[in-house]
C-alpha cells in the first residue's frame, strides 16, 4: 500500500489496482494542484464536512460518477452540491477493489465557540488509519500505520503530548504527520523530535510525495 500526502489531511492511497482519496479540501487547490489529477479513483472518503476536508465547490468535479462514502452529516452536506453519498456506519466494514475499510466515529477535537460536526476515520484493510480531525484514539482499535493529526488547537509547536499520547494509544509503529498545512501551526522537525522516546517512526512527507507501508 502506497500513501501519497497532498495538503492538509488529503491523502491518495494506492494498492495493486485500487486508488482511493480520502478528504480533497480547498487548501489543496489553494497550493495550486488541480482536480484532474484527483479524478477516475475506485472511491472518495470523507470523514467530515470541513471545507478543509472536502471542498464542496468542486467535490462534484473532482469524483464525476464515482462513489464517495461519508457519515450522514457529509451525506446531507454533499448533497446540496449533487454528490450522492454512500452512507458509512459506525465499525461496520465496507470494501473498494482490494480494500477493507472500517469507519471508525472518533470525536472531533473541539474548537472554542464552535459546534463541531460528526468525523469518521477509515481504517483501510486493518493497518492504516486515517482519523479525519479525532481527537483521540478510538477504544480498543490497533493500527500499525496512521495518519496523524500534529496541530489543532490543543496540539501546538512545542506541545505534541496529546498527539503522541494518540499514537501510543493506537500502538502505531509508523506515523505521518498530516493537518498542518492551514490556520495552526506545526514544526514537522521538531514533533519528530520530540517523538523520539516514543517508540514509534515519524515520516514527514511533502506534497506529492508517497510512502510505501
Amino acid at each position: 500500500m502506497k500513501i501519497k500526502k497532498y495538503p492538509q489531511s488529503h491523502l491518495l492511497i494506492t494498492g495493486n489496482n485500487t486508488k482511493i482519496i480520502i478528504d480533497p479540501g480547498y487548501i489543496t487547490f489553494e497550493k495550486g494542484f488541480k482536480v484532474e489529477e484527483f479524478q477516475g479513483m475506485d472511491g472518495y472518503l470523507i470523514t467530515h464536512q470541513h471545507t478543509d476536508h472536502v471542498d464542496p465547490e468542486k467535490i462534484l468535479e473532482i469524483v464525476g460518477n464515482g462513489k464517495v462514502y461519508g457519515n450522514a452529516d457529509v451525506a446531507v452536506k454533499l448533497k446540496d452540491y449533487g454528490v450522492e453519498v454512500v452512507t458509512i456506519y459506525n465499525r461496520k466494514p465496507f470494501n473498494i477493489g482490494e480494500f477493507e475499510i472500517t469507519p471508525v466515529d472518533l470525536p472531533h477535537f473541539q474548537v472554542p465557540g464552535k459546534e463541531v460536526p460528526s468525523n469518521t476515520g477509515y481504517l483501510i484493510n486493518g493497518i492504516f488509519l486515517h482519523p479525519g480531525d479525532g481527537a483521540e484514539a478510538p477504544k480498543e482499535l490497533h493500527s500499525d500505520n496512521l495518519a496523524l493529526l500534529i496541530a489543532n488547537p490543543w496540539i501546538s509547536p512545542g506541545h505534541y503530548e496529546k498527539a503522541i499520547q494518540f499514537a501510543k494509544d493506537l500502538q502505531a509503529k509508523v506515523v505521518i504527520p498530516i493537518h498542518f498545512d492551514s490556520r495552526y501551526p506545526a514544526d514537522t522537525k521538531e514533533f519528530a523530535e520530540k517523538a523520539e522516546e516514543a517508540e514509534f517512526e515519524v515520516r514527514v512527507l511533502n506534497w506529492g510525495e508517497e510512502t510505501t507501508i
